[in-house]
């Protein structure tokens, strides 16, 4: 095809312009900020499908919501199980590890109140106090008294003051929450993920497709993977393989 002359050197620059942009612009290019919209008072929902990792996170404001730690009860129950009759406006999603007798694995603390006062140092621990949530180590949290309104522990840090920590390789299905004073994020995946693109992904900012975390913990994963949501302006569910010992619940806040 002939081209005139306006028009052929008006190619010729768009495709000098293409050949000479640097690969960070030719890849910022590619990249589309991951946006959340409103499903229900203080949450927010986002579903992801970017280089492998597929999933949903939601960001939940600690001042519009109530946070829990339930417990499953005598025998594990899926996370929709453990939901179940809570009502319309419910986010849940699986959190400790178990050991092989069912039991969960380090500090379990639900209204202040503590179902397991084990304290695993080595491990990491979200805790949430007076609206303000944070990612320490397990060492920081005292041995005589549970430590927050609401606890519970999990392994590894994925992201520590917005770096990716050095990570062993494994791959699975993923739950992890970030914090962020009076935020946290909710993120399941429903895809199998390598632990380290994981956390990279959780680290990238939103404005370049990720999650933009700045401090992220690793909660049971595999087939302990779950989410269940029955939000005013969302119903999903991502099913486990079995039944776990207790969720992370969000609820409406009592007035």
């Amino acid at each position: 095809m002939k081209l005139g002359g306006s028009r052929r050197l008006a190619f010729l620059l768009s495709s000098a312009a293409i050949l000479f942009a640097t690969p960070e612009c030719r890849a910022e290019s590619r990249e589309r900020a991951l946006t959340f919209t409103d499903v229900d008072e203080g949450v927010r929902h986002a579903a992801f499908s970017t280089d492998g990792i597929a999933g949903h996170a939601f960001d939940v404001d600690l001042h519009g919501v109530e946070l829990r730690m339930i417990g499953a009860g005598v025998a594990h129950r899926t996370v929709d199980g453990i939901a179940a009759g809570l009502g319309r406006h419910v986010l849940a999603v699986n959190a400790s590890f178990f050991d092989e007798d069912g039991k969960a694995m380090g500090r379990v603390v639900d209204g202040g109140r503590a179902s397991s006062m084990s304290r695993l140092p080595s491990w990491g621990a979200l805790v949430v106090d007076r609206k303000r949530a944070r990612i320490v180590m397990g060492t920081s949290l005292p041995k005589g008294s549970p430590g927050g309104e609401v606890v519970v522990q999990g392994l590894p840090r994925l992201v520590v003051a917005g770096r990716v920590p050095k990570l062993k390789a494994a791959t699975a299905t993923r739950t992890a929450v970030c914090a962020d004073g009076a935020r946290i994020t909710l993120v399941a995946t429903t895809s199998r993920v390598e632990i380290a693109a994981f956390a990279r992904f959780l680290a990238l900012p939103r404005a370049r497709g990720g999650v933009g975390c700045k401090d992220a913990l690793n909660l049971d994963g595999g087939h302990s993977t779950q989410l269940h949501a029955r939000l005013p302006k969302l119903e999903l569910d991502v099913k486990g393989g079995w039944g776990v010992p207790n969720a992370l619940v969000v609820l409406p806040r009592h007035s």
